[in-house]
């Protein structure tokens, strides 16, 4: 297999870290986006970019360095953040909805000019976006950009932090699975994907809500969860390292990966996730919360 030229967030801890290091062994190059790129492994010869996904300017820094840098091959948009009630980004926006989504679509919409054809772009979503996976996870209720923006202007806002919070994420992840099913009717030329890696403890995903909240998390979540649905640092990253470089891959077209223990299938994601135009108009509200040109299908 050629030696691929991987970018990538979200490779510093948990299972993005185990892909990273498969990925770097396999002999492909990594450059990798990171808030402290003094964190990434030294051993993998990665190179490691300054990238703070709470910071819209540090993304388009990103993007340029990116774009002046060789040719992409994959594009895996792996980082995440899950806070224990709602927050205000650095840039306005209510802050998981800005980091999971809004940050990798502004990152994903710099980067289209410069993605040949055949490249690889994944999506770490999350099957909590799924009602019908009846998770502990608050469900999404809509993809509203806006309302998920600007939560004080939903109607459907729950009246709770921790259901305001866990519906954030899961609405996120929503965002990431619908965006990357639009860019497939986009840019029909590239292989779009998300990725599910099942429920990862020990991942660093709640670390916001303080080092005993998060333990607990990884603690007591996954005796209520159904048994395929649980995953490991080690599975999910090999999983995500398959689909980046494995040429099993390689003509993805908008599909929903899902670690469904011991094996990575693809199903299909949520009903509305399904939804060619709510899909669409996610994409260009994005665009126009961000202040970024309209790309046409």
């Amino acid at each position: 297999m050629a030696a691929m030229h991987m970018v990538m967030t979200g490779a510093t801890s948990g299972f993005g870290a185990d892909a990273a290091g498969r990925l770097a062994a396999a002999g492909h190059r990594l450059t990798i986006g990171a808030r402290r790129p003094d964190a990434v492994d030294g051993g993998w010869g990665a190179a490691a970019l300054p990238l703070d996904l709470d910071d819209f300017a540090s993304v388009d820094h990103f993007a340029e360095a990116i774009a002046k840098g060789p040719a992409i091959d994959a594009l895996i948009l792996n980082a995440g953040l899950q806070t224990s009630k709602l927050e205000v980004g650095a840039d306005g926006f209510e802050r998981t909805f800005a980091v999971n989504q809004l940050a990798h679509f502004r990152l994903l919409h710099r980067l289209l000019p410069h993605l040949a054809p055949g490249t690889r772009v994944i999506l770490t979503g999350s099957g909590t976006h799924d009602p019908e996976e009846k998770t502990l996870v608050t469900p999404p209720a809509h993809a509203n950009a806006e309302w998920l923006a600007y939560p004080d202007r939903d109607p459907t806002l729950p009246k709770k932090d921790q259901a305001q919070a866990f519906r954030a994420y899961s609405a996120s992840k929503l965002a990431n699975i619908m965006t990357a099913r639009e860019l497939a009717h986009r840019r029909p030329d590239l292989a779009a994907m998300s990725f599910d890696p099942g429920y990862v403890p020990w991942t660093g995903l709640a670390r916001s809500s303080g080092k005993i909240i998060s333990s607990l998390a990884s603690l007591i979540l996954p005796l209520t969860m159904k048994r395929d649905r649980k995953s490991t640092i080690a599975l999910s990253g090999q999983y995500l390292a398959a689909l980046a470089a494995d040429p099993a891959y390689a003509e993805a077209r908008g599909d929903y990966w899902s670690v469904r223990n011991p094996a990575l299938v693809r199903i299909a994601p949520s009903a509305l996730a399904r939804d060619d135009a709510a899909c669409a108009k996610l994409w260009d509200d994005c665009e126009d919360l961000l202040g970024l040109a309209q790309t046409a299908p």
